[in-house]
């Protein structure tokens, strides 16, 4: 049967004029479903961040020489990441271990710790030292020993302590690398180290978690819980009952023994239930965070956190069977009428330890908790219009919500029904469950595994460890794209550390099998994209004095038309200000003219240790890396890269003219990719490398005039310190001064 729904436009309690509108309550859920569905809200894209959060793990594990584990979690890898939201992880501290008392074994070696619940209650922990590993002088033995207090003959770890030696510990740590990454001063939120990133305005809280070696006797109870539902089934609690819990520094404020205490957390086996979640579980989810975020937030702040939702989808999984998408928004509403009772009981069980509340002090007030109470039925009654209404934009959707919302509020006559079926036509989307999404998969995964496997950037220049990291990902993401990805950038990565080992080796046939492996890694990364993997291969002919291969390469190279999504340097910045690349530079492609569906462009990465393989504009570029005042690598714009190259090719064979006429196609390039109009997300766009190289190549040419009018546009845009302009200018200044 039909009712009429009033989409509200603003504030829900304003009185304005609302867009009616009429729905069938099945029928409206399946369309709900089906845009979410459109914009990515599924269970394939949890699969996605299955992959991206391996492929950072290892990745970030190499570069800190397996001493840290890092553990993502939070809205980054399940699907409710959107602008303001905060990327969460864990740290687990290597070489330390809580177990049980019974547990201990003799062979076990690093700081052991003893687990004490007697006088705790319910989640929480004392942990007691049993022993320390034989090298005091490692920061996790440290962060023991400056934890420990004495209490009636014992010597308990201060969760406090032990939070504020790890709080020195990453905010000492090379502001270079990761988790750092130029973050801002370090402060405590709870359990977490806080992060702030200035560059992008985000926040990332970094739990400390120390690996418990069984989990608490109270939590067995949910492996043997009985389950109105399939969910989770046999095979999945088979798998997170083999992974491992953690314990957390921060206690129950409540308690006086509060910072004695830690806290079990589950961090592993809620990630594993949420990327098992179907498609409607992970929408269920997102719709409820959207509503605390944007409605309940506003009058309710701190009242309820995304932990809570997430334990509310937890349980009602449990006794749910049916999630379609016929009955999301039913489903929705049940969570939310749990919530209600939760929040009148004062009372919202941990998923694993049931014993513990999780509103333990919270929600106090009556007269606060029943207005609370009377919003979230307001919320219940009417799903749909009150999530229509939110801002909320998934950080990878393909707009399909945001569309439906845009037409509801210009064409008041449009019904949310025809609204949608009409935007799901647009997109050549069906309804059904087996929708196609609109997005290429197949990009997006490169644009992630790219961002996920930067971090390799700031691993040591240490074959070994690459080629360990590729084996690792090639295992366990066969037969993805990320996977597959991740390993052809890594394997270039491997390329061009072959290359810079062979041009510091005198020994010829040490030196050709160097230069062999090279060519070889760097030609099996080629599909990582269109314009930056054939720029790495053109940096070895460089080196390998290929000189006639590199000039049929730049004449096909520069004939082409044709736009080339350009994508930068994924997840930190962007070296142009251009949608789509056209290596002829004709401004006028549009999307239209993309070759092939699955063309991309990212800017070309040099890290400080690969100094001897690039040409000597790049050289200087180089030299400011390795962690003083610029990260441990640095972008260029592959067409940039290209038309330089092209120029030191003309100035390594001593062709004048053709130094002129290379010269002119740089200066007409620079030009190009900095002339686009495009605001890359918020993402810095660097172009002061593209001066510099620019101000180098005058400098080379003897035009001292326009060598220093580049090299000062160059620190307009950079300050000084770590900008390679200024050294350019001492070096113009010193011939100068030589030749008078």
């Amino acid at each position: 049967m039909s009712e009429e729904i009033i989409y509200i436009r603003s504030d829900p309690n304003d009185d304005e004029e609302a867009t009616s509108f009429e729905t069938n309550d099945n029928e409206s859920s399946n369309l709900l479903s089906a845009l979410l569905g459109s914009d990515n809200i599924t269970n394939e894209e949890l699969n996605i961040y299955r992959q991206w959060a391996i492929c950072f793990e290892h990745t970030v594990k190499q570069v800190h020489q397996n001493n840290y584990c890092f553990i993502l979690t939070g809205s980054s890898i399940d699907c409710s990441f959107s602008s303001g939201s905060d990327y969460d992880q864990m740290i687990e501290v290597n070489d330390t271990e809580v177990t049980k008392p019974g547990d201990i074994d003799d062979r076990q070696v690093g700081n052991i710790l003893i687990m004490s619940q007697e006088n705790c209650t319910p989640g929480f922990t004392i942990l007691s030292v049993y022993t320390l590993s034989q090298n005091p002088h490692t920061p996790e033995t440290i962060a023991c020993i400056e934890s420990c207090v004495q209490t009636k003959g014992c010597t308990l770890l201060s969760n406090d302590k032990y939070i504020e030696y790890q709080m020195k510990v990453i905010s000492g740590r090379n502001i270079n690398s990761p988790p750092s990454f130029h973050a801002g001063e370090a402060m405590r939120d709870g359990p977490c180290v806080m992060l702030n990133y200035s560059y992008n305005g985000q926040d990332s809280e970094i739990g400390i978690g120390l690996r418990c070696s069984s989990w608490p006797k109270e939590a067995n109870e949910w492996i043997t819980r009985k389950r109105e539902s399939n969910w989770p089934n046999q095979a999945l609690i088979d798998k997170i009952k083999t992974m491992p819990c953690h314990v957390l520094p921060v206690g129950n404020p409540n308690s006086k023994n509060c910072q004695l205490e830690w806290r079990f957390a589950f961090i592993l086996p809620e990630r594993e239930l949420i990327w098992n979640f179907s498609d409607v579980q992970i929408q269920c989810y997102v719709i409820l965070k959207t509503l605390k975020k944007e409605i309940l937030d506003k009058m309710f702040e701190k009242e309820l956190n995304s932990f809570h939702l997430k334990t509310i989808v937890f349980w009602k999984s449990e006794e749910i069977s049916q999630w379609n998408g016929s009955n999301l928004i039913e489903n929705v509403q049940k969570c939310l009428l749990f919530l209600n009772e939760c929040i009148q009981q004062r009372h919202l069980s941990h998923y694993f330890i049931n014993s513990r509340n999780l509103f333990a002090g919270r929600l106090l007030d009556e007269s606060k908790r029943s207005r609370l109470s009377r919003e979230i039925d307001r919320l219940h009654v009417n799903v749909l219009e009150y999530f229509l209404n939110c801002e909320w934009r998934y950080q990878y959707e393909n707009f399909s919500l945001l569309r439906v919302r845009q037409r509801l509020h210009e064409q008041q006559e449009d019904k949310f029904i025809k609204a949608c079926k009409d935007i799901l036509f647009l997109q050549n989307l069906p309804v059904a469950s087996n929708r196609k999404f609109q997005r290429n998969q197949c990009t997006h995964a490169q644009i992630l595994s790219l961002a996920v496997t930067i971090p390799i950037m700031f691993l040591k220049n240490n074959v070994v460890n690459l080629q360990k990291l590729i084996i690792q990902l090639a295992n366990e993401l066969e037969g993805t794209y990320m996977g597959d990805f991740a390993v052809k950038f890594l394997s270039i990565r491997l390329g061009m550390t072959y290359l810079a080992e062979a041009k510091s080796t005198e020994d010829k046939k040490r030196r050709d099998e160097l230069f062999r492996k090279a060519k070889q890694n760097i030609e099996f990364g080629r599909d990582v994209d269109v314009l930056s993997a054939p720029t790495y291969m053109l940096m070895y002919h460089y080196q390998a004095e290929n000189y006639e291969t590199l000039e049929n390469s730049f004449l096909e190279i520069f004939k082409s038309r044709q736009a080339i999504p350009y994508e930068g340097t994924p997840g930190l910045l962007t070296c142009g200000k251009r949608l789509f690349l056209s290596p002829d530079m004709d401004e006028t492609v549009t999307e239209r003219d993309i070759a092939e569906k699955d063309d991309i462009a990212f800017d070309v990465i040099f890290r400080s240790t690969e100094i001897s393989c690039v040409p000597p504009a790049l050289q200087y570029e180089c030299a400011l890396l390795g962690g003083r005042y610029n990260w441990n690598f640095c972008s260029v714009n592959p067409l940039v890269c290209i038309s330089y190259l092209q120029f030191q090719v003309t100035v390594r064979r001593k062709s004048v003219d053709q130094q002129l006429v290379a010269l002119g196609h740089l200066r007409k390039m620079v030009a190009y990719v900095e002339s686009g109009n495009w605001v890359s997300s918020g993402k810095p766009i660097e172009l002061h490398r593209h001066y510099n190289i620019l101000g180098y190549c005058y400098f080379v040419m003897k035009d001292i005039t326009n060598a220093y009018k580049w090299l000062a546009i160059s620190l307009k845009a950079c300050p000084i310190i770590g900008n390679a302009a200024a050294y350019h200018m001492c070096i113009i200044i010193s011939k100068l001064i030589s030749q008078n």
